[in-house]
């Protein structure tokens, strides 16, 4: 059995449970978050890739650089240590828990 299923399954038995104890309303507003709370995860995960994608290319392009003898100005550049403050963004709440766990 795959995982969707298995998934399904049991979400399937938590809504019943649910819905029998405290009607069809609360059972879906219950959804409804979940809907919410899992569309906000798809679009943090998503922004997460885009910068690791963007940063995957800026490590190629300085890179190259480096092979190609291009470093005279490595230090004027930005680097984790060295951020201004226009660059420093609120972190978001899955950003704050993975940060915490390593």
């Amino acid at each position: 059995m795959s995982d969707k299923v298995i998934l399904n399954e049991k979400l399937k038995s938590l809504l019943q449970g649910i819905n029998e104890q405290y009607g069809s309303t609360l059972t879906d507003e219950l959804i409804v978050r979940l809907e919410n709370t899992i569309l906000d995860f798809n679009e943090e995960v998503d922004a997460l890739m885009n910068k690791l994608k963007e940063n995957a290319t800026i490590k190629e392009k300085m890179m190259a650089e480096i092979k190609s003898g291009k470093t005279e100005d490595i230090s004027n550049e930005q680097t984790p240590d060295n951020v201004s403050e226009e660059d420093v963004q609120e972190m978001s709440e899955w950003e704050k828990r993975l940060e915490s766990l390593s």
